[in-house]
């Protein structure tokens, strides 16, 4: 329900999943909730129709970490098409993303990479702006990143180089002051100079987010409250602010329980709505003198660096980073870009860890987390979802194992259940759809798969040594079994043999009654036999959902 306490600014909090139940039972008083595009972008599961629940409760924010603005790769179709049938499903308060980069040559790091601010990259930020938010048909705001390492290149400060940004896009900025203080940590900076720079007219929304002190640098992290320093430039900043904006806390980590969250969250109302009172109301709008760009271009171009940022994350190595990044004291060249290089590491093999749970009970957590280790250096991610990363690791195993043909067949059972829960929906065949059907319109029928299906034949007993709660005795003999989506719910069903072979060939495209000849061909099931197999399966497969409501008589 919308708050009836602060009829100007609005207050939210980044919805995450631990805290799904309690707010839909609870509907606490919140202007809007904010969500990560890519958990949503990409999926026609549940996480989708969840998403539609909480919009009927409040707004939601869609603020992605994919956009990619600044890279020299071209912008990214499939992305922008999902994001744009998102925007328009969801008619969402606000869309956001960061000033940053996440990779090049059709690589994804999945981190926020920074840019070099020169004129170069300025104008091809503005330039590429202007086509997502044409693409889009709706204006976007850009967030000020956390950055952990300077290009010696760099002609404007961060502050500088998003105020021409924002001025000559027309796009809004989403002003993280918890980013504003990480970098200016990093970097040596004042905060406060840094937000005095900003055309803050152009605000929409400000993050709020807690960070990892490190001594000689910050790391932002979101598993912690926001610090009491964050929270008086975050005063400074709402002084200064006088137009309504949105305020949110961010927490993607260590997650809290929701109560406590949302009494840090209205801490923070009191606090807003206690500066914006000592606040001169008589105050005009904050306009930016327009800023000269300074010094010559330097020889490395914005393509370079970025190949050479990327190449030093994807190998780990680096040898002279001092000729490029801007050491600082206390803080080295080599310092600051391991910081990027570790947490690419990091947050690859995090992803990972869950995914194949069959493969780690299977080779025990050592061998499996040196796989993965393995697996993360030779295997760059290609896709802007990282929970598509693992996609390949099941072809890498073939390469490291080939001998293996156990953890191969897990692997690929583990992938596809992991996979299952974001294939499209589709209506499952009901005795209802099929009460008028005589046996011949029945042999006459096309049944059809569920669109979250599919089948395997293994050499090994591979679900039964997945589902069993200690490890049984491997079995090399052949088993079948399905794997599918039903009510939102991932499921596995073992199959006899005959029963596979029946359902392949259905789904093949024949009819039922060919589908029964090539039956008594494929297996020893003798004729007389087929009309009650298939009248036994048959009614197993409507119980448990597995086939599509769409069946076709011919």
């Amino acid at each position: 329900m919308m708050s009836a306490l602060s009829p100007a600014s609005a207050f939210g909090l980044g919805l995450r999943s631990p805290h799904y139940d309690e707010i839909i039972a609870q509907r606490p008083e919140l202007d809007f909730l904010e969500v990560i595009s890519e958990n949503f972008i990409d999926t026609e599961g549940k996480p989708r129709r969840t998403l539609q629940k909480f919009r009927e409760l409040y707004p939601i924010a869609l603020h992605g970490v994919s956009l990619s603005i600044g890279t020299v790769d071209p912008l990214h179709s499939e992305y922008l098409r999902k994001l744009k049938a998102l925007i328009r499903e969801i008619q969402p308060r606000r869309v956001s993303d960061h000033l940053c980069w996440t990779g090049v040559a059709h690589k994804n790091t999945h981190d926020l990479l920074p840019v070099p601010y020169t004129e170069e990259a300025l104008r091809h930020i503005i330039k590429r702006i202007t086509q997502v938010q044409d693409f889009l048909e709706t204006p976007i705001a850009l967030e000020n990143p956390s950055t952990y390492l300077e290009f010696q290149t760099s002609e404007l400060s961060e502050a500088e180089f998003m105020t021409h940004m924002v001025n000559e896009s027309g796009c809004d900025l989403l002003l993280d002051v918890n980013n504003v203080y990480v970098t200016c940590f990093n970097h040596r900076l004042n905060a406060k100079n840094y937000i005095d720079t900003l055309p803050l007219h152009r605000v929409k929304q400000i993050h709020l987010a807690g960070h990892d002190f490190r001594g000689t640098h910050i790391i932002d992290t979101h598993d912690a409250p926001v610090s009491a320093e964050v929270i008086d430039l975050y005063k400074y900043t709402v002084k200064k602010i006088n137009h309504a904006v949105d305020t949110m806390i961010e927490r993607d980590d260590e997650i809290p329980p929701f109560a406590e969250l949302y009494a840090e969250l209205q801490s923070v109302k009191a606090i807003a709505a206690e500066t914006q009172t000592l606040a001169d109301p008589q105050q005009k709008k904050i306009q930016t003198a327009p800023i000269t760009v300074r010094g010559e271009m330097k020889p490395a171009k914005l393509n370079e660096l970025q190949d050479q940022l990327q190449a030093s994350l994807l190998t780990g190595a680096c040898e002279t980073p001092e000729d490029w990044i801007t050491p600082k004291e206390n803080f080295s060249a080599a310092e600051q870009l391991a910081v990027y290089q570790n947490a690419y590491r990091i947050r690859l093999l995090k992803a990972l860890q869950t995914d194949f749970p069959g493969v780690k009970k299977y080779l025990g957590e050592e061998s499996y987390n040196k796989l993965l280790q393995e697996y993360v250096l030779a295997t760059p991610s290609r896709h802007f979802n990282l929970a598509r990363y693992g996609e390949k690791f099941p072809d890498f195993l073939r390469e490291r194992l080939p001998e293996d043909r156990f953890a191969q067949e897990m692997a690929a059972f583990d992938y596809a259940i992991l996979a299952m829960a974001d294939e499209a929906e589709s209506e499952a065949l009901s005795f209802d759809h099929i009460k008028d059907f005589t046996p011949e319109i029945l042999l006459a029928t096309t049944l059809s798969s569920r669109a979250a299906l599919r089948l395997f034949h293994f050499r090994y007993n591979i679900n039964e040594y997945y589902q069993a709660e200690h490890s049984p005795a491997i079995t090399e003999a052949e088993s079948f079994v399905t794997v599918f989506r039903h009510e939102d719910i991932v499921w596995r069903m073992a199959l006899e043999k005959a029963e596979y072979y029946l359902l392949q060939n259905l789904f093949a495209g024949s009819p039922v009654g060919a589908a029964l000849e090539s039956l008594a061909e494929q297996t020893d099931l003798p004729e007389a036999e087929l009309p009650a197999f298939l009248t036994r399966k048959f009614k197993r497969w409507i119980e448990n959902g597995v086939l599509r409501a769409a069946a076709e008589s011919n």
